[in-house]
């Protein structure tokens, strides 16, 4: 009798494991396929420092390394939270000014100190519409006043990655990747090129925003990362009725879209999170250290992974409209549960081809529309605003 058992046993352990690991990869929404492309891609200097955030590819697979990124100290510069700095081409305030840097949440790399009071360190510019150096989102190495940095610890609990590539958040707990949500980082044009989101790594420094109005776009849970810059819930209109109208923003979630703040879905995923959810578990977060979140640049040479064809999607066939990501989404009333599988393959034929996203489980797009995300990448880096304003 030992040998079936053990025949069992081997069967139960290995075989739900490796379907976990494709249906865990394809809740992600989008995945980023793994890369050796730094967030420091721009730069002439190459050291390798560890548990750094500038030296660690971007690569969502490598858990050790991205937790190590995420746990590990900043430097910031010690300024009011809301008030930024500036960096210099040389060690002299006289000197030209190149990039704008924000204080308390804007993490810097230390690349040299010198015995003249001055660093070397590289950053992305976070420079706004009315800042004193114009260099949107542009990565810059420069100098600034040692005296000005100091290095502050962060949460070990949590870790945040925004991603621009897959237009997703990541949510790090405890060492692993936890769960994935859909957001829209900032669409620029070339009246607003501030309006693209600053890339970088950041601490979210301020929690008790609430909410964000601007004429009549509410957006609920604003957590603050960069001066004027914040996380938050995908926006809502205010309908005449006073009921809340997400019918504008929540369809762009999953591409760019916002003024430069991350949007984030409102409606809980598969894992029961939702942007809410996320607000509270960092209000309340036992260990007070503010976590850190890193935003990956979109660089030239990046892609996103393409489910295999038989990646299992879901739909209710007596008059739904949406596809889902698992068969038990809680979009759907619990009288259509569970929902009818199909596959990914199947997606683009009858009578799965008018189908749209779920706004809460979030499953991955068509395989045209991350067909052509990898090709808008193989030759050019979109977030790179600079590039495109200069032209």
């Amino acid at each position: 009798m030992r040998r079936p058992f053990a025949l069992l046993l081997l069967i139960i352990l290995l075989c739900p494991a490796a379907g976990l690991a494709g249906s865990d990869d394809f809740l992600l929404g989008v995945k980023p396929a793994p890369s050796d492309i730094t967030p420091a891609f721009r730069s002439e200097y190459h050291p390798n420092h560890e548990n750094c955030f500038w030296c660690t590819p971007m690569n969502i697979n490598d858990e050790e390394a991205v937790w190590g990124m995420l746990t590990a100290p900043v430097t910031v510069v010690d300024i009011n939270m809301k008030k930024q700095t500036v960096l210099y081409a040389e060690p002299d305030e006289s000197s030209e000014a190149i990039g704008m840097v924000t204080g308390q949440s804007q993490a810097l790399h230390v690349l040299e100190q010198y015995d003249n009071g001055w660093s070397l360190v590289e950053t992305y510019s976070t420079s706004f519409h009315d800042s004193k150096v114009k260099n949107f989102n542009a990565f810059v190495t420069g100098y600034i006043q040692t005296k000005k940095l100091k290095q502050v610890q962060v949460n070990q609990n949590y870790g945040i990655i925004i991603d621009k590539l897959t237009q997703r958040l990541y949510l790090f707990k405890d060492g692993h990747l936890e769960t994935s949500l859909a957001v829209s980082t900032g669409l620029y044009n070339s009246k607003q090129p501030y309006n693209e989101t600053r890339s970088g790594e950041y601490l979210i420094i301020y929690t008790k925003t609430g909410a964000l109005i601007d004429g009549n776009m509410h957006c609920d849970y604003a957590l603050m990362f960069n001066a004027a810059d914040y996380l938050h819930e995908v926006p809502y209109i205010k309908n005449a009725d006073g009921t809340k109208n997400y019918k504008p923003y929540e369809p762009k979630l999953g591409s760019r879209a916002s003024h430069g703040c991350i949007r984030t879905q409102k409606n809980k995923n598969a894992d029961g999170y939702s942007m809410k959810v996320l607000a509270d578990l960092i209000k309340k977060r036992k260990d007070t250290n503010c976590i850190k979140m890193v935003i990956w640049e979109d660089y030239e040479g990046r892609e996103v992974i393409i489910p295999d064809d038989d990646t299992p999607l879901y739909y209710n066939p007596n008059g739904g409209s949406m596809y889902h990501a698992v068969a038990d989404c809680a979009s759907v009333k619990s009288k259509f549960l569970p929902l009818t599988q199909f596959t990914y393959g199947e997606l683009d034929e009858s009578p799965y081809s008018k189908l749209t996203i779920c706004p809460y489980c979030m499953p991955t797009p068509r395989k045209a529309d991350l067909e052509a995300i990898n090709q808008e990448h193989q030759d050019s880096s979109p977030g790179e605003v600079m590039s495109y304003h200069n032209k």
